[in-house]
């Protein structure tokens, strides 16, 4: 079956390849000087996730007003009381994702010349606004938010909903994401094609059975569409 539709991810995925939330987050706390265990930073961040998901507010925030909300929610967890540190780390996110949105724009302006486009995210319900902001919004058929549908990855309703979106059959999409079991395995499981977004060396990662294609960029997800390297992934 020729590939009709190509779904992808949102958070490590359009914002930045491979780049996990957490990780990022790790990275500018210890930029600016701010050093607390591992473990600390971490349940400060899965707290803060868990009081975007469930504050209706963030459903209609800008990607700006949401880094606002959940750095902040991360500094009152840590007891940190630090207006600079909390604009700092706030922009300095939101400078990288734009960017990377940037980026995914440019590529997948000339992919939805040629496929059905869709995202498929466990989000806050604002995944809608910053692709719009973002200026991608026009360019997809689909935008499926967990927070929005109700359902999150892997549960395939989540997929399903997309799909009926995308007015696309399993076998004819390909879903894009960096998280092995809510992306690759949960996609696989449906029956979607499937490209596995990895970060640096990709050997480990190739030879995995579930992943149809592995990729460090979606600049390699392009090159292989065109080059048309991977048969099950022929154009439509």
């Amino acid at each position: 079956m020729e590939l009709r539709a190509i779904l992808f991810d949102y958070g490590g995925t359009l914002d930045g390849a491979a780049s996990h939330w957490l990780d990022r987050m790790l990275e500018l706390f210890h930029a600016a000087g701010i050093e607390r265990s591992y473990e600390e930073q971490k349940a400060a961040f899965y707290r803060a996730d868990e009081a975007a998901y469930a504050d209706s507010r963030v459903a209609d925030m800008s990607l700006a007003e949401l880094m606002e909300f959940h750095v902040g929610k991360q500094l009152e967890a840590l007891a940190i009381d630090d207006a600079s540190l909390h604009r700092q780390l706030a922009d300095r996110f939101v400078a990288r994702s734009t960017a990377a949105l940037a980026g995914s724009r440019e590529v997948l302006v000339r992919l939805a010349e040629r496929y059905r486009l869709g995202v498929v995210s466990n989000f806050y319900g604002n995944v809608a606004r910053i692709l719009a902001d973002a200026r991608i919004a026009p360019l997809l058929t689909v935008i499926a938010d967990s927070n929005r549908v109700g359902w999150m990855k892997p549960d395939r309703r989540l997929f399903e909903h997309a799909l009926r979106g995308l007015d696309a059959e399993p076998h004819a999409t390909l879903h894009v994401g960096d998280s092995y079991e809510r992306d690759v395995r949960a996609a696989h499981a449906l029956g979607l094609r499937t490209a596995w977004l990895v970060a640096g060396d990709r050997s480990a990662a190739a030879a995995d059975p579930l992943a149809d294609l592995t990729i460090s960029s979606l600049g390699d997800l392009e090159r292989a569409l065109a080059q048309r390297t991977v048969p099950a992934l022929a154009a439509g």
